[in-house]
């Protein structure tokens, strides 16, 4: 049975697209000289500061949720959740032109239509009208990248989950200092795990298989890391616990077998792992978040107040050449 997932897109409406305004990070103060006048950087692409601000001043004046946010000290959410729609949008626009994704127009005006039209649409998701068409073609375009990898994606990794603690160190500290040893030294990552004690955990699952067997795993950074990459994440919101994983192999089959004997998924879910598959092109060409709406989180693909609060960590190991 599929275990809930975090910020579920709603078929055919723009529902909770957009609904993780109420669930985002707080945003930090401050700015950086070389990021003064944007948002974020995504690679040589800037997301100006000004048309964020912009969009803010727009929902403050116009969308209930923005107004709320605002009445309860919670604006930083809302700027963080513009700030991160629109940088994966610019990230999605990358994956559309590699993967020959395309959208049928007529879907993303239904898709409107369905959703009370372009005002009120803006208005329930939070974003200012200008946007709101982007925001329908891009809830579409990751579907369909998530389809697009569902039956071509596996991947290898070894590991362990950790969940102890003890006065000298918290859960999530003792699963960073291993991730950090098996970046180190990721030839011995298995002997690592056994002498400190865990059960190694060596799997190869494929995409098509964690969509319907573990959903949460399916759309974390697992599946988004690159090979020799070492990720420390929560995989599950229902078990305490950290895994700690060696991507051992990524592995992504020809296009050929892209529709081979698909298994129909929810389509929220295969947002959520389309949303994931940008994780590579992020990492490729790097992600900066002005310091006021605070770090960009790796593995969370959202921004986080601070390099101490982000939802997961990721290194590359010694086994990926510069």
């Amino acid at each position: 049975m599929i275990r809930t997932i975090r910020r579920h897109p709603f078929r055919r409406s723009f529902g909770l697209i957009l609904t993780a305004v109420t669930a985002l990070l707080l945003a930090s103060c401050g700015s950086a000289p070389s990021q003064v006048q944007s948002a974020a950087i995504i690679g040589d692409h800037v997301v100006r500061l000004d048309d964020v601000q912009a969009e803010i001043k727009w929902l403050l004046d116009h969308a209930p949720q923005a107004q709320q946010a605002q009445q309860q000290g919670r604006i930083d959410q809302v700027s963080s959740e513009i700030v991160r729609s629109r940088v994966v949008h610019e990230l999605l626009a990358v994956a559309e032109e590699r993967e020959n994704l395309s959208v049928d127009e007529t879907q993303v005006n239904e898709l409107i239509e369905a959703s009370g039209g372009l005002d009120e649409a803006a208005r329930n998701i939070a974003v200012e009208p200008s946007r709101v068409r982007d925001v329908a073609r891009d809830q579409l375009l990751l579907e369909q990248l998530g389809q697009h990898y569902q039956n071509r994606l596996s991947v290898h990794f070894v590991g362990a989950m950790v969940t102890q603690s003890d006065v000298q160190a918290t859960d999530s500290e003792v699963a960073r200092d291993l991730g950090r040893r098996i970046a180190a030294d990721p030839a011995n990552a298995e002997a690592i795990l056994r002498d400190s004690g865990h059960r190694v955990v060596d799997q190869t699952v494929t995409l098509a298989d964690a969509l319907v067997q573990d959903p949460e795993l399916a759309i974390s950074a697992v599946f988004g890391a690159e090979e020799g990459s070492v990720v420390v994440i929560q995989p599950s919101q229902q078990q305490v616990g950290w895994l700690v994983a060696l991507i051992k192999d990524r592995t992504v089959r020809p296009e050929a077998d892209d529709q081979a004997e698909a298994q129909p998924i929810d389509p929220r879910l295969l947002y959520w792992a389309g949303l994931r598959q940008l994780q590579p092109i992020a990492d490729e060409l790097g992600v900066q978040i002005n310091p006021r709406y605070g770090v960009w989180d790796d593995t969370g693909l959202a921004p986080a107040p601070s390099d101490d609060e982000v939802t997961g960590y990721q290194w590359e190991s010694r086994t990926v050449q510069p």
